[in-house]
């Protein structure tokens, strides 16, 4: 008995769909085995790159060149900040005490 086209084309999507879950199934699996295996390797490496930027950075920051600039960089910012509110603060006191009092 032959076998019609729509026939044909009807057993060969099952074929294809059938493949296409055992291989997905297959692909989990795996995937889901090569993860546990490099789980921790990766976690690891996250930990060594992360102490290894906050070593640099400290060394960056602390170096004899770099810490006294950004000591006296935040000292005279500071300074300027509470200049600046000490004046706006005298300015309104002052120009409260000159206004006419009805």
């Amino acid at each position: 008995m032959e076998k019609g086209y729509g026939q044909i084309i009807a057993e060969s999507f099952v074929k294809a769909v059938t493949w296409g879950a055992t291989l997905a199934v297959i692909l989990i699996i795996s995937t889901n085995i090569i993860l546990g295996m490099v789980k921790q390797d990766v976690k690891d490496a996250i930990d060594f790159a992360q102490k290894t930027a906050i070593r640099n950075a400290m060394t960056a920051v602390l170096s004899h060149d770099v810490f006294p600039k950004l000591k006296q960089n935040t000292k005279e910012a500071i300074e300027f900040t509470v200049t600046a509110i000490d004046n706006e603060i005298m300015d309104r006191y002052y120009s409260e005490k000159s206004a006419p009092k009805k």
